[in-house]
């Protein structure tokens, strides 16, 4: 017969948990997360500024991860202040996310998205353009909240930090192959 284990004292208590509730609960003053990201691209900032906003419908769609195709219920061609775009994001080609994303400060420089309906709580994308001496850098600040319950666990599994990251990498390696491969016509995998 095996001799009967017996932890050290202690050891049980340093490898349990406190027992919560998920999701915990919103502490009252706590920010709201944000996410950044930021890469350069070999291209001008009008190239750049009109890649993102001049055919919406096409670059939105490319922009999007292998395995995730989007659907536009409210199309969008031109970009401009005021505009809706109301589309669904296909996970794993198999699992709808619906998304309404209204648009404003709309500019050479930049323009912010704000989710009217959507997984998470709440979400406000500024996407800003700067010129970096022979090329542009693409900044992307997110606020979001998750919101509670089911739809609130959901979305912490679909766009907590590192889906955030991967997707960003995704969108930066798009925009740098569409812009700077063969005149902005070299194919992404689609």
């Amino acid at each position: 017969a095996l001799p009967k284990f017996t932890p050290p004292n202690g050891a049980l208590a340093a490898l349990s948990f406190p027992r919560r509730s998920f999701p915990l609960p919103p502490v009252a003053g706590a920010p709201m997360p944000h996410f950044s990201s930021s890469f350069v691209v070999n291209a001008p900032i009008d190239e750049v500024r009109a890649f993102h906003q001049d055919n919406v419908e096409k670059v939105f769609a490319a922009l999007a991860p292998p395995g995730t195709p989007v659907t536009f219920q409210i199309p969008m061609e031109t970009m401009t202040d005021g505009a809706v775009l109301r589309f669904t994001m296909w996970l794993g080609c198999c699992l709808p996310v619906h998304w309404s994303a209204l648009h404003s400060k709309v500019g050479p420089t930049g323009f912010v998205d704000t989710m009217t309906d959507g997984p998470v709580k709440s979400w406000v994308h500024t996407h800003g353009f700067r010129d970096v001496g022979g090329g542009t850098a693409v900044d992307d600040d997110i606020e979001y909240e998750y919101g509670g319950g089911a739809r609130g666990l959901a979305a912490r599994l679909m766009f907590n930090p590192l889906a955030l990251r991967v997707l960003f990498t995704w969108r930066a390696y798009a925009t740098r192959r569409m812009l700077e491969g063969a005149a902005g016509k070299r194919p992404l995998l689609r």
